[in-house]
């Protein structure tokens, strides 16, 4: 009996530990389960992830939501305005066209008068075959400047020739519709109708929509240089003109005209400051690239005459100017590379009555196309990459045609085949004469750019 309670006794107690045993069991197990979840979350917080990229590194590597969600743009291509001439190294070019002198005397312009040379209606002389020639070489420019060398009249008359000239207004507006966009009237002619010469010329070029400078109706203007923006986008030119001379006379006031005295005046150095000052301003209202022109008064030379020289010189020196051209002297000139700086000291004429023998070179000249190469906003990279010359005749087979003499005979012969290349050549020799890099400077044949 005692054996069956004692072992009543352990049976009960068994029986007793394993009731306990099955009511702690579910909690024991919610435990062990919650202890694995949250060990398992630390793992994956923690540890490194099966491919071996930790989750900082995935924060660096990936991109954000915000990135993922945003569309990132295609970055633009740098756009390129190459112009209108046949290469550009760059990705921005200017092509500048000049030529010489409009010359008009009596025997020039009564060869265009209409049936009536005292009309005011703009019919009293058709100067537009005159300049047609010049088409297809202002189509392959971009910008295109005149030098208008004298005053003009008012619309029918009274018209006067050599030596105080007032022309025909009829010339403006052949330049108009032969595509000149500017023209500078710093020259030893601009004081010869005074204030109403330059009035005049000022009122027609600016209805005409063409520029100009070089005379001013005030001293603010005078201050102020030409900007022109390329038409093609390729940059934006400045202006700056001045003459050594007025023929004797004296305007009304010194900034009437912009002037480039001689050295040994007492004006010299204010003209040099006044030239380098319109320059700086140009390039403060957005000028990639500054033409400084100059009118001389020595006529007929085949060479720079010393005012050219040390006036060209001088003017390179001071670094304001990309490049110098002159007119005036009514021939072609050599074109010299000084100092950096690429001078054509002169065009000759652009367009001129008949001189005789003794003078012959006054029925020539050259046009030339400049042009720039760089990058819009970055100063400091445009240079002058060529310089392109046509030799140019007066006259097209016994009538006033500005007429091209080049090697490709763009409008066939325009004196004879004999003188044109005769004059052509003579023209090569004078302009390589202070050693021009043929690489450079080259002959604008329009046919085969």
């Amino acid at each position: 009996m005692t054996r069956r309670r004692h072992a009543g006794k352990h049976a009960v107690r068994k029986r007793e530990g394993t009731a306990r045993t099955h009511g702690r069991w579910p909690a024991v197990l919610g435990s062990l389960v919650f202890g694995i979840l949250v060990l398992a979350l630390v793992l994956v917080a923690f540890l490194p992830h099966h491919d071996g990229v930790s989750r900082q590194e995935r924060t660096l590597s990936a991109p954000s939501t915000q990135a993922l969600n945003r569309s990132s743009p295609v970055p633009e291509p740098v756009p390129e305005h190459h112009g209108n001439s046949p290469d550009c190294p760059d990705t921005d070019c200017i092509s500048l066209m000049v030529n010489g002198d409009l010359l008009f005397h009596p025997n020039l312009w009564n060869h265009f008068a209409g049936t009536n040379t005292a009309a005011k209606d703009g019919s009293a002389f058709d100067f537009n075959p005159l300049f047609a020639g010049m088409r297809p070489y202002i189509k392959a420019s971009d910008i295109v400047v005149c030098e208008f060398e004298t005053p003009i009249a008012q619309r029918g008359g009274p018209y006067s020739g050599y030596p105080v000239f007032a022309i025909p207004p009829e010339v403006v507006d052949a330049a108009s519709a032969v595509g000149y966009q500017a023209c500078t009237h710093a020259t030893n002619h601009s004081w010869d109708q005074g204030v109403a010469g330059i009035q005049r010329l000022h009122d027609e070029l600016a209805a005409h929509g063409i520029a100009q400078t070089g005379s001013y109706l005030n001293e603010e203007d005078s201050r102020k240089p030409l900007v022109i923006d390329s038409p093609t986008g390729g940059g934006t030119l400045g202006l700056v003109t001045g003459t050594v001379s007025l023929n004797g006379m004296v305007a009304d006031q010194d900034w009437r005209v912009d002037r480039l005295r001689a050295s040994g005046e007492p004006e010299h150095q204010m003209d040099i400051q006044r030239a380098v000052a319109k320059a700086k301003a140009a390039r403060e209202q957005g000028a990639d690239v500054v033409a400084m022109v100059m009118h001389s008064l020595q006529e007929y030379l085949d060479y720079a005459d010393s005012w050219q020289i040390s006036e060209a010189h001088e003017l390179a020196d001071t670094g304001a100017f990309d490049v110098i051209y002159g007119a005036g002297c009514h021939c072609v000139q050599p074109i010299e590379y000084y100092n950096g700086t690429w001078i054509v000291y002169g065009l000759g004429n652009a367009v001129t009555v008949s001189a005789p023998e003794s003078r012959v070179v006054n029925n020539q000249g050259i046009t030339a196309r400049i042009q720039f190469a760089g990058r819009k906003g970055q100063p400091d990279s445009w240079r002058v990459n060529r310089i392109d010359w046509v030799p140019v005749a007066n006259e097209r087979q016994g009538s006033y045609r500005w007429c091209p003499i080049a090697s490709d005979h763009p409008d066939g012969v325009c004196w004879s085949q004999t003188q044109d290349e005769a004059v052509r050549e003579r023209i090569a020799k004078v302009i390589y004469s202070m050693k021009a890099d043929p690489g450079v400077v080259r002959e604008w044949t329009i046919t085969t750019p």
